[in-house]
């Protein structure tokens, strides 16, 4: 406390307050807990908030506002009373500037809005001097009873950004800094009865800006509640409790005795139980605090008790207390004033490498929160608040992460309430300085007071909430003197919570793979982003080591856009090892602004606001678990299920034995209600709710589901597919979740009864016509023909009843829309050459007719992908129930001879040396031979091939002018990708006959600085040819291991390199799509849903009969990219609304052969919609609520599609076995049989049929 006095009377005053990093605020009341005290405590018992005082006066609302480019701008002598503001627009209190039409949004990551030169402020944009001020002024008129009664009177400003100065009738009361924390300013010396005009100037960035980087919009204004209140001349000035679990209450409390003596002995206090509503109700114990004056103006005053026979708060049971703590007065007859406190009883420690809550490991399923409201910015309200612990309740979180800056107090009200774990932090980030120990403000003295007033104020404002379990000192703010000091400053403020902080390790960056070295200022270790195989090594290590750190990932699974790939293997990991402890994914909300493009209402991000001059970095602030209105992102309901807090598995499933295992740290499981049901090819055909489930906390059990004797359903000629399902749900409802909540869930596939033996009945009659015409093979079945091109040898045509379905072809596809983390990870770039691939397949035998049987024809056509040799061979069976479609993928051998396209990864070897070269960073070096790094993948030194003249994917070949790309930087944002290019700088030490300059890796990726030679001449380029880079008469050639390019009577000797293919990875999908004619509308399918999952994120997806609308299928990100994917579908109907006229009523598409599900889509929206390109600025639709339905209908039917990912979104690819491989082969088989509109009335039970048997194209003998 007595650094922070000195730094708050030691600061510069007057307008050069600004931009002083030392000046952290002066003229401000010491911090305090936050609390109201009322004026007896029958009101403070009974009253739902302060507004029930006559001690409180709401100042928020509208203000008075006037809005200038720059601070010197502001309207001189505003301050006064007299001056006339007239003429001045309004600005709502609380209320961003920037949503109210001054200004415009901001949002950045990393790099500041301004030049990083701190502590000075320079715009980034065109304006240098740009740094928005705001004059805020508005009059209130206080009780005449506050002066009749002597009173004391504060003001209470919750939030302001970034800075502000406050006057009152003209006089300065102070400056303050830190715009997530409460600022409050005596008025009672200036204050008068009648008219009083409080002012205010806010500056959008000063030097407190520096250590607010946070990933979010910059936006400026007063963003929480403004109030004054007023207080007895004595009064509580600040209160301490801490409540263990043992049942022990201690009390701590400061009194204001206004210069004189106190008039009371001591404090009174009273601690009651809660009725049902959360009311204060019985009096469970009464104990006064004595007083202890220690100084004029302040007297101490503590005590404690035990109190027996208290529950426990936990996330699970939040039980709360309300404590009365009253200021007698002299006669002790009445209460002068009553401060009522909500009080949890429980006790956090970290103790034998484990973080334990009242003893017992937790379990931390946690999410990152910003602070954000779609309209209103950062002014979040009591609803917003509530709808978002509800969804996290609702969804199996039981821990937030205020990220990156302490909450509205409201917040922590709530989450003492309703119960959820809460890592309280400071507002400290300077990301956008760099983390090297000689860099990074949390290592400069003269940062120092900014930092240990930010850690020191919100501790002493939030050290009363139950739900606080660990302090936070910042986040992403380096390492140094500044951090240490508070860490050390808080562990003896308060040692009733571990305190963590992400920076503390030795390495100035962090990694995704290896471990880091852990530094002394943190009592866990939280690491950013770490792959599950990081966790598990962690876990190794440290799981029997009592004096390590517990694990909790601070920021985890990267939600941003199409995300949440491999979450499942994270929480395998967690569940094995007890060290780890869970995480925070990030984050919660996709920060969305609302605005209008092109006439339609969209969530906007960075770049939608402000000039081509404003900084941004764009989608970046979109990575949430929901959307901006709390829509649920489809990967939330993956979270809910992998986090499920009950966990089943199968003992013996013929017996329908499960075993249940508890995941809750606290509660049984006698508060869920379990049942059971057996689907029948997705339907619903038996279940049942079980006895009571007592399992203890961290424990397991078994029981008995009575399964019903078999057959499930009538047999018939294809088997049913049964699937058991067990549920758990709440049995009675919580003050935010009904009765029935889902809780938690499992499935597994059941054995299927025996079929009839009955062989189908085939469709007989004569063989089917066949005409071959100029352009197509033409094949006549009944009511249906379909053509097949001569040209491509695809399925080009199928009409039905005259009618034709097809707009195009039935066309291989192999590419998907990019998603945010494909972007981070350059796989648009790496796969970009798979983008066209199915538009440029080439025929190279058929079609031909390979087979006709009574009532079927067989044409088969093989088509080349590519360049490398990669064959797809299809088979077109031909029947009046449809179209089978067999296809073959056989991938291109990269290794033996293929030629090397625009795009593709290759080694580049030395003939000469025999080193490859290698980079790191800018520099380019020789390294390794044939053997490649000793601990690096071969993505460390692959060059990619980059011939803009050409598009991706087409021939490299001799005399190509092109760039030699590489990757060389990973960042928190994206993959840094520079062009290999000589230097100016001579090189040295050079063999006799040559000279040259350096090489190094900084030129621009898109500039082809090279000209490909191959030795042979002319041809294109192959795996295993010997090449020469030429740049301005200089070769590329590696000497005595470092890049250098030559020239010289010697140079060809040096500068010869032997080209090696990379092993690619192999297409993001492989698969076929198709576009219908209008008219169909809704869908039914069997398999994983309603919502979309991929290889890396199904396990919230349950098999069943699902259907909707063909426009829902798709999901609206808020960047457009791939979606709507849906795994193991068996069959897909898509239906033809009631104003389609003519047959068919609809089209079934369905697995077959041997492909027994396979995935599939369907959307009413362009693909293209989703598609974006290389830059992925350039997109074409920016925005998913952009987006207009179409009437034609677009389907998928994939045998793979890679995982979406989810370690993190710049860089980092889906895990090793959710990709798809260059040497991966598949074989798979689908049907597309046109529907009745009797068959589309019977719905499931007749597509279930002719999915499996084609030839059954009768409704009679399907069902």
């Amino acid at each position: 406390k007595t650094l922070v006095t000195q730094a708050e009377a030691s600061g510069v005053r007057g307008s050069d307050v600004w931009f002083e990093p030392g000046t952290v605020g002066w003229g401000r009341e010491r911090t305090r807990a936050h609390f109201f005290a009322f004026e007896s405590p029958e009101l403070a018992r009974a009253a739902k908030s302060p507004a029930e005082s006559k001690l409180y006066l709401n100042l928020n609302g509208t203000w008075k506002f006037s809005w200038s480019q720059r601070v010197s701008q502001t309207p001189a002598g505003f301050e006064a009373p007299a001056f006339d503001d007239s003429a001045w627009n309004d600005m709502p209190v609380p209320g961003n500037w920037e949503l109210n039409g001054k200004g415009f949004p901001i949002y950045t990551n990393v790099v500041y809005t301004f030049h990083t030169d701190p502590p000075l402020i320079r715009y980034r944009g065109t304006d240098e001097d740009y740094n928005p001020c705001g004059a805020y002024r508005r009059d209130f008129t206080p009780p005449d009873s506050w002066f009749d009664e002597d009173r004391e009177v504060f003001l209470y400003i919750g939030a302001v950004c970034c800075a502000c100065r406050v006057w009152l009738n003209g006089t300065e009361l102070g400056f303050s800094t830190d715009s997530k924390l409460p600022a409050e300013f005596k008025l009672t010396q200036h204050l008068v009865r009648g008219r009083n005009v409080l002012a205010m100037q806010v500056l959008c960035w000063s030097a407190g800006a520096y250590l607010e980087d946070q990933d979010m919009w910059w936006l400026a204004g007063i963003t929480r509640d403004v109030y004054v209140y007023a207080r007895p001349r004595q009064h509580i000035q600040d209160i301490e409790v801490r409540a263990g679990a043992d049942g022990n209450l201690d009390v701590i409390a400061e009194v204001s005795t206004a210069g004189g003596s106190v008039a009371s002995k001591g404090l009174r206090c009273e601690l009651f139980n809660h009725d049902a509503n959360g009311n204060p109700d019985a009096s469970l114990c009464k104990f006064d605090l004595a007083f202890d004056v220690r100084s004029g103006k302040v007297a101490m005053a503590r005590g404690s008790t035990r109190v027996n026979g208290i529950e426990k708060w936990t996330a699970e049971t939040p039980v709360l207390y309300s404590l009365m703590v009253s200021l007698p007065s002299a006669d002790g007859n009445k209460d002068i004033e009553t401060v009522r406190l909500r009080v949890g009883f429980r006790t956090v420690e970290v103790r034998q490498g484990r973080l334990l809550l009242n003893g017992k490991p937790l379990t931390i399923r946690g999410v990152n929160r910003h602070e954000h409201d779609w309209t209103t910015g950062h002014v979040v309200s009591r609803d917003s608040m509530l709808e978002d612990i509800k969804l996290m309740k609702a969804n199996n979180f039981n821990a937030v992460r205020c990220a990156h800056y302490p909450n509205d107090p409201l917040w922590y009200d709530l989450c003492d309430e309703h119960g959820l774990y809460v890592v309280d932090e400071a507002n400290i980030e300077s990301h956008g300085v760099d983390f090297s120990p000689e860099k990074t403000l949390g290592d400069k003295e003269e940062w120092g007071a900014a930092h240990f007033v930010r850690v020191q104020r919100y501790v002493e404002r939030d050290k009363n909430y139950t739900s606080i379990i660990i302090w936070s000192l910042g986040n992403e703010a380096g390492n140094g003197v500044n951090h240490h000091r508070t860490y050390m400053w808080l562990k003896r403020r308060d040692p009733t919570r571990p305190v963590q902080y992400e920076h503390a390790r030795i390495e100035a960056t962090w990694s995704t793979e290896e471990l880091e070295t852990i530094d002394d200022n943190t009592d866990i270790h939280c690491p950013m982003y770490p792959s599950p195989a990081k966790l598990a090594k962690y876990g190794e290590i440290h799981e029997t080591d009592t004096t390590s750190l517990p694990l909790i990932m601070v920021e985890y699974a990267h939600a941003m856009g199409n995300s949440l790939g491999g979450f499942a293997q994270y929480w395998d990991v967690i569940h094995k090892y007890g060290v780890l402890q869970g995480g925070f994914i990030w984050d919660w909300v996709d920060q969305g602004i609302e605005t209008e493009k092109e006439g339609k209402s969209v969530w906007g991000y960075g770049g939608d606001f402000g000039g081509p001059d404003t900084p941004s970095d764009h989608n970046f602030c979109i990575n949430g678990l929901v959307q901006p209105d709390r829509t649920p992102n489809p990967h939330l309901f993956e979270a809910k299920k992998v986090q499920q807090p009950v966990a089943f598995e199968v003992v013996d499933l013929k017996q329908g034995r499960i075993r249940a295992i508890n995941r809750f740290n606290f509660v049984t499981l006698e508060h869920l209600e379990f049942s059971w049901s057996i689907t029948a090819d997705g339907v619903e055909a038996h279940g049942g709710t079980l006895p009571i489930v007592t399992t203890a906390p961290a424990c397991e059990d078994i029981f008995s589901i009575p399964l019903p004797a078999r057959p499930w359903k009538p047999q018939r000629q294809v088997p049913w597919e049964y699937h058991l399902t067990v549920t758990a749900r709440l049995r009675q409802g919580t003050p935010l979740l009904p009765a029935g909540h889902e809780v938690a869930w499992e499935q597994w596939a059941l054995e299927p009864d025996a079929a009839v033996t009955a062989p189908p009945r085939p469709l007989g009659g004569a063989d089917l016509p066949v005409k071959v015409t100029e352009d197509a093979i033409v094949i006549a079945a009944g009511n249906l023909v379909a053509s097949v091109s001569k040209a491509r040898g695809l399925l080009s045509s199928l009409v039905v009843n005259g009618q034709e379905l097809f707009v195009e072809a039935l066309e291989p596809n192999f590419w998907r829309p990019p998603t945010d983390n494909d972007y981070g990870a350059n796989l648009q770039k790496e796969l970009g050459w798979w983008r066209l691939a199915g538009k440029k397949t080439r025929l190279v035998r058929g079609p031909t007719i390979v087979s006709t049987a009574p009532g079927v024809v067989t044409i088969e056509a093989d088509l080349a992908v590519g360049w490398g040799g990669a064959q797809l061979a299809t088979a077109y069976e031909v029947s009046a129930a449809g179209v089978q479609i067999a296809a073959r993928w056989r991938p291109a051998d990269l290794q033996h001879g293929c030629v090397i396209a625009n795009g593709y990864g290759l080694f580049l070897q030395s003939r000469q040396q025999g080193k490859r070269i290698d980079v790191e960073g800018p520099h380019v070096a020789g390294r390794w031979g044939q053997e490649g790094p000793p601990k690096k993948g071969p993505d460390c030194q692959t060059i990619k091939l980059r011939t803009p003249s050409k598009e991706i994917g087409d021939l490299v070949c001799d005399g190509d002018v092109l760039a030699l790309q590489v990757t060389t930087e990973k960042t928190e944002a994206k993959l840094i990708v520079h062009g290999i290019v000589p230097t100016a700088q001579p090189a040295k030490d050079l063999p006799p006959g040559v000279s040259g300059v350096t090489v190094d890796a900084t030129g621009s990726p898109d500039v082809a600085a090279w000209t490909l030679r191959r030795v042979k001449g002319a041809g294109d380029l192959l795996s295993g040819d010997e090449v020469m880079f030429e740049s301005e008469n200089r070769f590329l050639a590696i000497v005595d291991g470092e890049a250098v390019a030559l020239t010289g009577e010697n140079a060809a000797e040096l500068a010869t390199f032997v080209v090696q293919a990379v092993p690619q990875l192999g297409p993001p999908r492989i698969g076929f799509r198709g576009l219908l004619h209008s008219g169909f509308e809704d869908v039914v399918f069997y398999g994983r849903g309603p919502h979309e999952s991929y290889m890396d994120r199904f396990a919230s997806a349950r098999v069943l009969r699902h259907e909707g609308s063909i426009v829902d299928q798709t999901f609206r990100y808020v960047r457009p990219q791939e979606n709507g994917n849906k795994m193991e579908t068996r069959w897909m109907a898509l239906k033809r609304g009631s104003a389609a006229i003519a047959a068919p009523a609809g089209l079934l598409v369905a697995a077959a052969g041997s492909s027994p599900t396979l995935a599939m889509q369907c959307h009413r929206f362009e693909p293209k919609a989703f598609d974006g390109p290389e830059d992925k600025l350039q997109q074409e639709c920016k925005h998913g609520w952009a987006m207009e339905a179409r009437s034609e209908t677009h389907f998928f039917v994939d045998a793979a599609q890679m995982g979406v990912g989810g370690i993190d979104s710049w860089g980092s690819r889906p895990l090793p076995q959710h990709l798809i491989y260059g040497d991966q082969k598949f074989d798979w088989s689908f049907r597309l049989c046109p529907l009745s509109s009797e068959q589309v009335k019977a719905d499931g039970e007749a597509y279930a049929v002719l999915a499996r048997i084609p030839e059954l194209n009768d409704l009679e003998t399907a069902a």
